[in-house]
């Protein structure tokens, strides 16, 4: 009976709430500020109508930060002020949608080796799936009950 109640979870099962987002315009110096106070591991860049732009990882924060050297004084980041998330997003974003198979979109973090994936409904950015989230779903924890304290 639990292989065939997982077999019918939906994405929106375990889909989490988006603490952050930017626009493509915010100073990348911003972006890295956030990620660093938060402990956030990615975030969502999106458009005017929340529409997903792209997405800046931690990895493509921490690649222009060794980028650029060490920190100028004038910049606490390093990052010059001048760059925006724009700059250093990721443009090609896999997205879901909350009626997809679980285990399908499990599979597709899997093999293309994300750790989140942003969901959109109508084009528009509701929420992320998260690895964790996912295999605690996939596994009869309920993700819902845990991604309250879950990153972004």
């Amino acid at each position: 009976m639990n292989i065939e109640l997982r077999a019918r979870l939906r994405v929106e099962d375990a889909l989490e709430s988006v603490r952050y987002q930017v626009r493509a315009e915010t100073p990348l110096q911003e972006v890295v500020d956030l990620m660093v106070r938060e402990g956030v591991r990615a975030v969502p860049v999106v458009g005017e109508g929340s529409e997903v732009l792209g997405i800046i990882t931690s990895g493509d924060a921490l690649a222009q930060v060794l980028k650029e050297g060490p920190p100028e004084r004038s910049t606490r980041t390093g990052v010059p002020p001048d760059l925006t998330a724009r700059t250093i997003m990721t443009r090609t974003v896999l997205c879901v949608s909350e009626d997809q198979r679980l285990s399908d979109a499990a599979r597709l973090m899997v093999n293309r080796n994300v750790e989140q994936l942003p969901v959109v409904r109508d084009g528009e950015l509701v929420g992320i799936i998260t690895r964790d989230g996912t295999l605690r779903a996939l596994h009869g924890g309920g993700a819902g009950q845990h991604a309250k304290g879950a990153d972004a």
